[in-house]
């Protein structure tokens, strides 16, 4: 498998950092990876090889606030500047392989990203997988923080806070969580615009789950404790036919980790 990460304008004016892994022999079809919270396009390697291996070429950037970007760590514009990104992500990978097709992936926070673009009007894939997303927390706030982050929302949008996962919290292999805290990129760090933009999109998908663009696959762990397997399915449930549920038993909320 060859992997590059390299600085890629993908529109004009707008550059991400970008990672590509492809194997030797032409692909069958090309995976975009959206990350999570604190995460980076790096980190997908291990996730990536596997698609590589069924065939897939496989590209992924750098969100707002993570990894390589210029931007101070968990810091966005908007929550709709995010799903722009995506739009440019996903038509400049249609632009470098015109005859193949296109496949959104996004875990967790961008699980949450990849619901709310194929609940829009952009560009779509031919197809899109959500894993774990943050559709509501296993343990969603209270009513009285949520009225508070709302007032400090428009005051201080930028007010820094703490995601405060723990690695044993997000995956079971002693291994795999040496190796998050090990990786320098990953934070835990997010603005109070994205918690709240989070929140709110998570909500909002629920409520407009029926107009569903496009086949969606969600998967889920029942041991997830970071974001919520019921919502997951009560999505699917509103959704219908175009978005096919599978519930993981006894997986975390990293199952592929």
């Amino acid at each position: 498998m060859h992997h590059t990460a390299e600085w890629i304008e993908i529109e004009a004016g707008q550059a991400k950092f970008v990672h590509h892994w492809r194997a030797d022999r032409p692909p069958k079809a090309v995976g975009t990876i959206v990350h999570g919270l604190g995460e980076h396009g790096g980190r997908n390697h291990p996730l990536a090889k596997d698609f590589v291996d069924a065939g897939l070429g496989e590209l992924s950037f750098d969100q707002q606030g993570h990894g390589h970007s210029a931007e101070i760590r968990g810091r966005i514009q908007s929550y709709a500047s995010l799903l722009d990104d995506i739009r440019a992500f996903v038509t400049w990978a249609q632009h470098q392989h015109p005859q193949l097709p296109i496949v959104l992936f996004g875990h967790s926070m961008g699980g949450n990203l990849v619901i709310n673009y194929m609940l829009r009007d952009h560009p779509h894939p031919q197809g899109a997988i959500a894993s774990s997303p943050m559709i509501e927390q296993t343990k969603p706030p209270s009513r009285w923080l949520v009225s508070v982050a709302q007032v400090l929302g428009r005051i201080w949008p930028n007010m820094p806070m703490h995601s405060e996962v723990d690695p044993e919290r997000l995956m079971s292999h002693p291994e795999e969580q040496q190796m998050l805290r090990d990786d320098e990129l990953f934070h835990s760090q997010l603005s109070l615009r994205l918690a709240a933009g989070l929140v709110e999109s998570g909500r909002w998908a629920l409520e407009h789950a029926q107009e569903l663009r496009g086949p969606l696959l969600l998967t889920h762990g029942t041991n997830d404790f970071i974001t919520s397997p019921k919502a997951s399915a009560e999505f699917a449930r509103r959704a219908g036919e175009k978005c096919e549920l599978e519930i993981l038993e006894g997986m975390m909320h990293d199952p592929f980790r």
